[in-house]
C-alpha cells in the first residue's frame, strides 16, 4: 500500500489524536523504520505538532484546525529547509522543547535495554505524556518527569515538579514515583496528584481514586501510609512528619484542565498556584495580607483576571514590574494595600 506525504501526515496526526487504526500504525511504524530521513520527517512532525498544541493552552485555540490550516501552507519533501525555519519560528516564539511526548511509542519501542527519557516543561506551560504502559501524566509548569522507555518488573518515574498521574492497571507491575526528596509514592493502577518542587518545604499528595501508598523517611524509620479517595497527605521535608492539609481536591487538581478553583483559599496558596500558571513571582509589601481568603474558578488565560478579582474581593493593589527584558526572568508582581 503506497501512501504519499500527506497520508504519512494524516496518518501521524491521527497517531497524536488515538485515532488510528491498527493497521495504519503498523503501516506508519514500517515507514518510520524504513530511513533515517523518514524517522526525521516525523520527528519534526511530532515536534510541530506539540509546539501548537503547547499555544492552545495561551490562546484556547483548536490545535488540530490550526495544525492543518499551517501544514497546508507548507510544501513537502522538496522544501524542507522551509519547514525546518518555521519550526525554529515557533519554538522561538513559544519558548516550548516540548520534543517527542506523545511520539513515544513510535521511537523507542526498538530500543534493546531501556534508557531513560528526560522531559521538561517550561515556566508558565502545562503538557501531557504518554508514558510506555499507556499511563498518561499532565505535567505542570518547570516540572521535569524521567521514565524509562520501557517499563519492566516495575514502573518507575523520578519528578521534580507536580504531575497529575493516570495510571494504567496493572496488578502484576506496581507504578512508583520517587521524588526528590525521601518520599516516593507506590500505586498498581490509580488517578492522584503530586506536588513535589525541588526547594520546597513540603510534598503534597491527593489521591482521586484508586489507592496509594505514602512512602516516607519518619523521625527515625521509613513510615508508610495509605490514602482514601479525596484525602491528601502533606510532608514535612525538614522535619520529616506529616503537617494538616487546608486545601481541597479540586483546588489540588485542577491546574491539569486549565483552571483555577478557590474555595476560601488563602492567599498564599493563591499565590502559589498562580505563579506556577502564569510564570509570576509575588512580592508583599503590607504586614498582614496573608489572612485573605478567596473562593471563585477562573478559566481566562489571562495573569490580569486573577489580579483584578484579588483587587475587588480584598482590596489589594497590584503593581506589575518589568524587572528584567530576559524571556527567561519572571514577571515580578507587588501587592498592598493603601
Amino acid at each position: 500500500m503506497h501512501k504519499n506525504d500527506d497520508n504519512i501526515e494524516q496518518l501521524m496526526l491521527s497517531f497524536l489524536n488515538d485515532k488510528l487504526t491498527l493497521e495504519d500504525e503498523l503501516y506508519l511504524k514500517k515507514w518510520i523504520s524504513e530511513s533515517d530521513a523518514n524517522r526525521d520527517q516525523a520527528k519534526r512532525f511530532c515536534e510541530f505538532y506539540h509546539n501548537i498544541e503547547a499555544f492552545s493552552l495561551l490562546e484556547n485555540i483548536d490545535t488540530e484546525q490550526a495544525f492543518q490550516q499551517i501544514t497546508a501552507k507548507i510544501d513537502h519533501p522538496k522544501s524542507n529547509i522551509r519547514y525546518i525555519h518555521i519550526l525554529q519560528r515557533v519554538a522561538a516564539i513559544l519558548f516550548i522543547p516540548l520534543f517527542g511526548i506523545q511520539v513515544y511509542s513510535l521511537f523507542v519501542k526498538n530500543s534493546s535495554s531501556p534508557e531513560w527519557v528526560t522531559l521538561r516543561t517550561n515556566p508558565g506551560m502545562v503538557a501531557t505524556v504518554r508514558l510506555p504502559d499507556n499511563s498518561t501524566v499532565w505535567l505542570n509548569s518547570s516540572t521535569t518527569i524521567k521514565y524509562p522507555q520501557s517499563f519492566e518488573n516495575e514502573r518507575i518515574v523520578e519528578l521534580d515538579g507536580e504531575a497529575f498521574f493516570d495510571v494504567t492497571k496493572n496488578s502484576k507491575s506496581r507504578f512508583k514515583v520517587s521524588t526528590p526528596y525521601q518520599a516516593s509514592i507506590e500505586v498498581f493502577g490509580t488517578r492522584f496528584n503530586v506536588d513535589a518542587y525541588h526547594g520546597n518545604r513540603a510534598i503534597r499528595t491527593t489521591l482521586q481514586e484508586g489507592q496509594v501508598v505514602f512512602h516516607y523517611q519518619g523521625k527515625s524509620n521509613i513510615e508508610h501510609l495509605i490514602l482514601k479517595p479525596s484525602q491528601t497527605v502533606v510532608y514535612d521535608i525538614e522535619n520529616h512528619e506529616l503537617k494538616p492539609n487546608d486545601l481541597n481536591e479540586e483546588t489540588l487538581t485542577s491546574w491539569k484542565d486549565n483552571q483555577i478553583v478557590l474555595k476560601n483559599t488563602s492567599l498564599i496558596d493563591l499565590l502559589d498556584i498562580v505563579e506556577k500558571r502564569f510564570d509570576v513571582q509575588f512580592v508583599l509589601k503590607t504586614a498582614g495580607l496573608e489572612a485573605e481568603r478567596f473562593t471563585g474558578i477562573f478559566h481566562s488565560q489571562q495573569l490580569i483576571t486573577v489580579l483584578e478579582h484579588i483587587k475587588i474581593s480584598s482590596n489589594i493593589q497590584y503593581k506589575i514590574i518589568n524587572e528584567s527584558d530576559q524571556a527567561d526572568h519572571p514577571l515580578i508582581v507587588e501587592l498592598y494595600k493603601m
